[in-house]
């Protein structure tokens, strides 16, 4: 297995940045568009927005661990940040699985970069799961950490099946849209320019 190499670390720290800068502006539309105020859904708006950074270091990479590195610094962020314990969680088994799905297409195939994708946007989910699997714990972290109660009504994400359904079925559409995007644009322009 070929290792990473200094410019390798590089690309990875680039993209990185990049990535959450698209999970930022993700959140922000999520908050911005979807009654309530809650980021239920930047998980999806961060899929759709993130694929051309996720194929370009894929492409360019194409080395076991740039995807995990990536999600191991969305855990330390989602850690350092203050969220609620579990939540790194996610981001770090997503972002290891994530690797091996694409490494199964040697980080050239369209079909497994795709499901790569998809797979690591389900890490998003972490900062949301507790809302719905742990939701008294989270209470009494957000109570701990001086919340009010109007606070804790607006950021907490319904327990209804309908809800967690559309969320899922949005975050499956949006990071193939997002995926597909991003590989088209790789091969558009990136590729042509020598970019990868």
């Amino acid at each position: 297995m070929e290792k990473l190499k200094v410019g390798d670390l590089i690309n990875i720290g680039v993209f990185s940045a990049l990535y959450f800068v698209c999970l930022s502006v993700g959140t922000l539309l999520g908050v911005v568009l979807i009654p309530g105020g809650t980021h239920i859904f930047a998980p999806s708006f961060a899929a759709l927005l993130s694929g051309v950074v996720y194929m370009f270091l894929v492409t360019k990479v194409k080395k076991f661990g740039a995807i995990s590195i990536i999600g191991i610094l969305l855990a330390l962020f989602y850690f350092s940040s203050g969220h609620f314990g579990p939540t790194f969680l996610a981001s770090l088994v997503f972002g290891f699985l994530a690797d091996f799905v694409a490494k199964k297409g040697h980080y050239v195939s369209d079909k497994w970069n795709l499901a790569s994708y998809f797979v690591f946007s389900l890490g998003n989910l972490g900062p949301i799961l507790p809302m719905w699997f742990m939701k008294e714990a989270y209470i009494q972290s957000l109570v701990e950490r001086g919340k009010d109660n109007s606070y804790i009504t607006k950021v907490l994400a319904s327990f209804e099946w309908p809800v967690i359904a559309t969320v899922l079925v949005s975050l499956v559409l949006f990071s193939i849209i997002g995926g597909v995007f991003g590989q088209k644009m790789v091969k558009k322009h990136f590729s042509k320019a020598g970019l990868v």
